[in-house]
């Protein structure tokens, strides 16, 4: 096996058997020594392409797509909108027609805890006060403490301006979101994945929504926080 036959076989494949190349390898410490790096360039390339695939990778990508569904949705509702603008007769067919995508609350909320996982990691030790400050938006407070609070902001349940925050528990820390009412929503009292589990309390002005590990029991924080949460009229 010349030079020239010896290279191309071991580039188009170093880990081949073939009895001329053995022989080769034999024959000369040479093609050895390029057969051996051939071998070791093609375990790095085949080890890199291994790329592990991060946790709660579907999740996120489940919150991008129905962030950019609803966006479109939006643009097509202003598109509407603005041709109903140009002609009082069709104002009424665009609105007959137009019909706003639901919001699935237990989608959106497990999407959130994956997107948002720093939250989980942060302790931000807020007062009530400071997260009350927040709600007050909304129209609502907590009347009385609620236990420590690590985290709380506001997110963003397909441009319905929610708050998201994080709430310790015997159990550990369990996150809770407060999205306000609208007729869009799709409810679900219970949901879970193959990691968390979920309950959502409607209260007329808002949803409560909690989300924790399968381990964790959601109830007594849920009704703790149930006792505590108040709205205006």
């Amino acid at each position: 096996m010349d030079d020239l036959e010896f290279r191309r076989t071991i580039y188009a494949d170093p880990h081949s058997r073939d009895e001329r190349l053995k022989q080769a390898i034999a024959q000369d410490p040479a093609k050895a020594q390029a057969w051996q790096e051939a071998r070791q360039l093609d375990d790095k390339l085949k080890q890199a392409a291994k790329v592990p695939v991060p946790d709660g990778l579907a999740q996120r990508l489940l919150l991008r797509q129905s962030m950019q569904a609803h966006r479109k949705q939006q643009q097509q509702r202003n598109w509407f909108l603005g041709l109903a603008a140009s002609t009082v007769l069709v104002v009424g067919l665009t609105f007959t027609l137009w019909q706003p995508g639901q919001v699935d609350l237990a989608e959106n909320a497990l999407a959130h805890v994956y997107h948002e996982h720093k939250a989980l990691v942060v302790d931000e030790n807020l007062s009530l006060e400071q997260v009350n400050a927040k709600l007050a938006s909304f129209g609502g407070e907590f009347v009385d403490d609620i236990g420590k609070i690590y985290y709380a902001n506001f997110c963003d349940f397909q441009r319905i301006k929610s708050l998201h925050m994080v709430v310790g528990s015997p159990q550990g820390k369990i996150t809770v979101f407060i999205v306000p009412s609208s007729e869009s929503m799709k409810f679900s009292e219970y949901f879970s994945d193959q990691e968390y589990q979920g309950k959502a309390l409607n209260m007329q002005q808002a949803s409560l929504i909690l989300v924790g590990s399968k381990q964790q029991i959601l109830t007594p924080l849920e009704e703790k926080l149930k006792a505590k949460l108040r709205f205006s009229a």
